[in-house]
């Protein structure tokens, strides 16, 4: 973590200045950590630095930590909180963990102990969070997305248009649907929690958010359909999208039984276009590789190889493949080998379009029973 704004915060209430400035040394290396004597002084430090986790001894003069516990939930209801007890309160301990507490550690504690349980309960609170934000980032999308509509006056003309958008803003909620699936199993056994479980679950929050904002890219992109503004495009880099498709489709593979690999040259492979567009293309044409070998738990393999001139993209699976009658229609608007498997037969189209209109091709070989290669090729800047 580089930027002071993404080091986690921890806040201490203890009135005993020794258990205090432990904690705050314990924790210094990794955590911002703030400090308070009292109750009333750690309820004005949570409303001014929102941290992800308290930790706050049970018994205090003044108000109690049951009572600051009763506070805490009524500013921030799913916010960790770590009490500390000492003179072996269990009863007292186990009241708080019915008033709402995550977790709760004896005097005197264990280091390791403590860092372990701090982790935890850090990463809880910001899933929590950031589960949040992107359910008010998808709702204010749809907000924008009625809105959009009901101001549309050409809804004829944009009738393709629109089912394309429906279609693509499935792909990057698909992704956070199936990532949200992964945290929610993983903060179920949470109390079992490790350090390398809790790197794992940031760089999955990670994925959940660039597709969040892939979203908004997307309806931003749709909303600009019929503008006479024509940008000059800027330059973007091939593999840079690939590794970016891969990762965030590897949730949807392996929940799927599909074993998704890349094989990506180290040249960027840049081009002039929109990155957005070109995402959206291979985006759809990985996830049908990865739909179509599910059923077998077969396997798709992703290369990426630069050329002279231009890029190959080769995105091939060992599925069932393509009937020969079929491979000449798979390209067309609405045709989809899925049937009631909620194929719309608009990705591969979407795919064609963006390719073609960045001035690149996209062929398919297929052979029934042995599976399908799709090869994209666009040409690299000059």
């Amino acid at each position: 973590m580089t930027a002071a704004s993404d080091v986690p915060q921890v806040l201490v209430i203890d009135d005993e200045i020794g258990p205090r400035e432990s904690l705050r040394m314990l924790l210094k290396p990794n955590y911002q950590v703030h400090t308070a004597d009292c109750v009333e002084a750690g309820i004005k430090l949570l409303r001014e630095t929102r941290p992800d986790t308290i930790v706050m001894d049970i018994r205090m003069p003044g108000m109690s930590g049951i009572e600051g516990l009763r506070r805490i939930r009524e500013i921030d209801p799913h916010l960790s909180v770590v009490m500390l007890t000492g003179f072996g309160a269990l009863e007292t301990a186990k009241e708080a963990l019915r008033l709402g507490a995550n977790d709760y550690i004896s005097k005197p504690f264990d280091a390791g102990e403590m860092r372990d349980v701090i982790g935890r309960n850090v990463e809880r609170t910001r899933v929590h969070r950031t589960s949040e934000r992107a359910a008010a980032e998808i709702k204010e999308l749809n907000n924008r997305l009625l809105k959009e509509l009901a101001q549309k006056e050409r809804l004829a003309s944009l009738g393709q248009a629109s089912a394309e958008f429906v279609h693509d803003l499935g792909n990057p909620l698909t992704i956070v649907w199936g990532y949200v699936q992964l945290l929610a199993k993983k903060l179920e056994g949470s109390e079992n929690g490790s350090t390398a479980q809790n790197a794992t679950s940031t760089k999955e929050l990670s994925i959940i958010e660039e597709n969040v904002r892939l979203c908004r890219d997307l309806l931003t992109m749709w909303q600009s359909y019929g503008s006479v503004e024509a940008l000059p495009r800027p330059t973007i880099s091939v593999s840079a999208i690939v590794h970016e498709v891969v990762k965030g489709i590897g949730a949807i593979a392996a929940q799927s039984g599909v074993q998704l690999q890349a094989n990506v040259c180290p040249d960027p492979c840049t081009l002039n276009g929109d990155a957005v567009q070109i995402k959206r293309a291979i985006q759809n044409v990985v996830i049908n590789a990865v739909q179509a070998s599910a059923e077998t738990k077969g396997s798709v393999t992703v290369t990426c190889t630069a050329k002279d001139f231009y890029v190959d993209l080769c995105v091939e699976d060992n599925g069932p493949g393509i009937a020969p009658s079929e491979i000449n229609k798979i390209f067309d608007p609405f045709f989809t080998t899925k049937q009631s498997k909620n194929g719309t037969g608009l990705g591969l189209y979407i795919a064609k379009k963006v390719i073609e209109d960045h001035n690149g091709s996209i062929k398919v070989e297929s052979t029934a029973s042995k599976g399908t290669t799709f090869t994209i090729r666009l040409p690299l800047a000059k």
